[in-house]
């Protein structure tokens, strides 16, 4: 069965009524990112400023006894890892683990570590940074207790419970190689990232590329990064099947088959790319629920699906898309 979740908005006050209508819609879950802020090129008094992850999860724990409680993911580069998998136990604690999903990342936003004073280490230092979390992230949640020396950080005789059963799940995102080779050691969930054989990020604004570099991506891309973690799970002696897969949705659009076309044409102009076809782009359902439902159980069953999150849209799309295309395949 493939769980559907939300991804939220940025703006606190509507969060309350954001909630009510994710739970409402019968999704199964709630999603926050990770932001300081993101300027987009603009003036850092001007950027979207975004939100505490681990407040946003709480109140919507409180207001939901359902809904799965996800992050995508928390940047464990701006400070000790420690504290956030700290907050994460207390999620698991007040909510229970099995809403938890821990998501973790290495951060890709050069200004936000500009903005606090911090170096934006190389991407290799910042995967070591992000290997070393997960392997503390896994004593912590299933003994309550680490000590560990590394390269990146050290925790000494640390406690910190209690400890839940089940414990949170940690889930991990991105294309590059080196780190679908990390979540193949580690992570329960992977989310399945755009190909960084597509596409470099890099620069001031990586922002700007991350969206071309997803529509750039093809399913058979990330059947290669699927391979790419189950080998490295067996490597490490894990069940690969184990191993749940993620995907977050950009674009949901319903609309006839023959207007197909020109939502791509206009997805592309959006996101300041040439036109294109988006047909296998793997990242974005467009066409009528019929054929949006051919799409998900060809990728579900290419990519052993098991979550999509959704990109914010209303309400009304996120029901609909729940409920007629993917409850209808089941």
């Amino acid at each position: 069965m493939i769980k559907v979740h939300a991804l939220g908005v940025a703006h606190v006050a509507e969060l309350r009524e954001q909630i009510r209508l994710i739970d409402g819609a019968g999704l199964d879950g709630f999603f926050v990112t990770d932001h300081l802020f993101v300027s987009r090129g603009r003036p850092r008094r001007e950027a979207e400023s975004g939100g505490e992850p681990f407040v946003r999860l709480a109140v919507a724990g409180a207001l939901s006894e359902r809904l799965i409680l996800g992050s995508s993911v928390v940047n464990v580069g701006l400070a000790h890892p420690a504290l956030a998998i700290r907050s994460f136990v207390e999620l698991a604690a007040l909510f229970g683990g099995e809403r938890v999903l821990a998501g973790v990342g290495a951060g890709w936003n050069p200004e936000e570590f500009t903005a606090l004073g911090l170096d934006f280490p190389p991407l290799a230092s910042r995967l070591d940074r992000l290997e070393e979390t997960v392997a503390l992230a896994r004593d912590l949640f299933h003994h309550g207790f680490a000590d560990i020396a590394g390269e990146q950080f050290t925790v000494q005789e640390l406690p910190l419970g209690p400890i839940s059963s089940p414990p949170p799940r940690l889930l991990l995102g991105g294309g590059s190689d080196r780190l679908l080779e990390i979540a193949g050691r580690y992570a329960d969930v992977v989310d399945l990232n755009a190909s960084s054989r597509r596409l470099k990020l890099g620069g001031p604004q990586p922002v700007f590329r991350d969206t071309a570099r997803r529509f750039a991506t093809t399913v058979e891309d990330l059947e290669h990064s699927v391979r790419r973690v189950s080998t490295a799970a067996v490597a490490a002696g894990r069940d690969p099947e184990s191993i749940e897969f993620s995907i977050l949705v950009n674009a949901v659009r319903f609309c006839s088959a023959g207007a197909v076309d020109a939502v791509h044409e206009g997805l592309c102009r959006e996101a300041g790319i040439d036109k294109q076809s988006l047909e296998d782009c793997p990242y974005v359902f467009a066409g009528p629920a019929e054929r949006m439902r051919e799409q998900l159980a060809e990728r579900a069953g290419r990519l052993r699906l098991r979550h999509l999150i959704l990109a914010p849209t209303d309400a009304e799309v996120l029901a609909r898309f729940s409920h007629d295309v993917v409850a209808a395949i089941g």
